[in-house]
This record gives structure tokens, sequence and C-alpha cells, in this order.
């Protein structure tokens, strides 16, 4: 099991705060407006969480105080990275679809002919649609099944890599705007039986609006994710990969899934095969660079509290042994 340090929980707050102010101190710079006050709902959770964290750190409820943590930041963090890719989108660079077409023949990839092996048989197209709308559900329950099994320094690792990640993917897609394979290859729901395509059209409005529109105002009611390359499903899938993995009981369970929601992605959310591809590129140098940093961060921490032990100066966090 992990080695508790509280390096990670540590790191994952000043990355929330930090990426928090970067986002809202470049939305004067741009043509954006946003008000918090959409955001009320998403604070009343992000209260609770916090609020029932608070008790179980001072009830020394050690299995679950950190998942609550991590989920209240979760919640918190929402804000910011939905509206940083608002922020790239807004840039109107080049639309790329048409690259990632090529791309995706470049590979021999057929989309029309992925769709349609997937549309002719409803149990998958079902499997495929209950698997692309799992993400966020994960993202919530995996913290307490971490914590469940005594994965702490995981549940803050996990958190802080799915904001790396989702900043990151916001970053490159300044370069990569594209309106997706369902609009490119003039494919509705009307030539389609079993595939729901709601979310393959649903952000358009909004990413047309933000690339077109001399000055737009974000609704917290209407948003939605912007961002075609990279897939942040796919991105998110091998994130929730890693992060079940040391959960023997469970590996394999949340591996399959996974691997549907990446596949979900290119039936129901509207991506090109090569999405998928940058979206795992992403996730694995984020996971890569979160458990790297907190490591040595956490060997530095570890040197620190041996040469200066509690009360001298060190500091420690009390959690079921390992």
């Amino acid at each position: 099991m992990d080695c508790y340090s509280g390096t990670a929980r540590k790191l994952t707050f000043w990355f929330t705060i930090g990426s928090t102010l970067a986002v809202f101190s470049l939305l004067p710079l741009s043509k954006i407006s946003f008000s918090l006050v959409e955001t009320e709902d998403l604070g009343y959770f992000f209260a609770v969480f916090l609020m029932f964290s608070v008790y179980c750190w001072k009830r020394n409820l050690r299995r679950l105080a950190p998942a609550l943590e991590a989920v209240a930041v979760g919640v918190f963090v929402t804000v910011p990275i939905l509206v940083s890719t608002y922020l790239a989108a807004s840039l109107d660079m080049p639309q790329a679809d048409s690259w990632l077409i090529r791309a995706d023949e470049a590979v021999g990839f057929d989309w029309a002919a992925f769709v349609s092996f997937v549309d002719s048989r409803p149990w998958l197209a079902e499997a495929l649609g209950y698997a692309y709308r799992s993400f966020a559900l994960q993202l919530l329950a995996i913290p307490f099944l971490l914590g469940a099994f005594g994965h702490y320094e995981r549940i803050y690792r996990m958190i802080l890599s799915y904001g790396v990640i989702c900043y990151a993917s916001s970053i490159i897609s300044i370069w990569f705007p594209a309106v997706g394979t369902y609009a490119m290859y003039e494919m509705g729901q009307n030539q389609l039986s079993s595939i729901d395509t709601h979310y393959g059209f649903a952000f358009l409005t909004d990413f047309n609006a933000v690339r077109d529109q001399s000055a737009f105002a974000l609704s917290m009611t209407n948003a939605s994710g912007i961002v075609t390359f990279p897939s942040v499903h796919a991105a998110g899938a091998l994130l929730c990969i890693w992060a079940m993995w040391p959960v023997r009981p469970l590996r394999y369970l949340f591996t399959g899934w996974n691997i549907l929601m990446a596949a979900s992605a290119i039936s129901h959310g509207s991506h090109y095969a090569v999405d998928i591809a940058a979206g795992l590129a992403t996730a694995t140098v984020a996971i890569c660079a979160v458990t790297y940093v907190t490591g040595l961060l956490s060997r530095k921490a570890e040197k620190h509290d041996h040469l200066h032990p509690a009360g001298t100066g060190g500091e420690t966090y009390p959690l079921p042994a390992e």
C-alpha cells in the first residue's frame, strides 16, 4: 500500500489554488464574461464535502477523510478547468478537423465503419453509452474505494493528475480546435438506430459561439466540455485504470470498463481515433510527472522529518498502518 506522507495532499492544494488564480486572472484579458453566481450549486456540494471531511479528520475517520477532501477539491476545480477550455477555444485558431481526419486515415482507422459496427449492435452501443456517461461517477467513487483499501496517497495523486490532464488538454487544444467527427462526416441521429449522438453535438453551440462572437457570456447551466483533441475521456479512462490498479479485487473490472470508456469517446463523444491516442499520451505524461514529483518531494519530506522529529519542525499525518 501507499506510504502516506501528506506531500501529495499539500501539492494538490497548492496546484488547485495556483491554477484557479491563473485561470481567473486571464478572464479579464479575454472576450469571455463569467459570473460566479452560477456556480452556487457546485459551491454547496463543495461546502458539504469539505465540512464532512473536516469532521472526519477531527473524529479520526482516516479512511473517509482523504476521500471526502479529494472529492471537495475535485468539485472545486471543475469550474476553473471548464473556464480554461473556453479560454482556449476563444483564441479562434484554425480548425484542425481536416488534419485530424488525415491522421486517422494515415493509421488506417475508418471512423464511419467503426460507428456502423457499434450501431448495428444495440447491446454494444448501450454499454458504450453507459461507459461514456460514467466518467464523473468514477471520479467521485474511486477516492472512496481507494480510501477503503488504504491507498491514501494515491487519492491525492489521482486528483492532482486529473487537474494536470485537464489543464494540459486545454492548452494543447488551443492549436487543435475541432467540431468532431459527427459534424465533419455529416452523420446525425436520424442515420443511427442505437447510438445516442447527444454528446457529439451538444458542445457545438458554445464551441462555435466562443470562437465567433466578439463577446461571449459563459453560462454554467449550458456549459460543456468543448475539447476534442486530446480526448479527456480517453485520458480519464487511463487515469481511472491507474488509480485502481493496486486494488486487486477491482483491478480488472475497472480496466475493462475504462477500455470501453475510451472506445466510447469515438462512438458517443464525436472523437477521432487520434484524439484517443493523444488523450492516452497526455494521461501517461501527467501521471508519470505527478508520481515522480510527489515521490521526490515525499522523500525530501521524510529526510527532513528524520532530521527534525515531530515537535521540532517535522510534520506528520497519522493514518492507519499501511
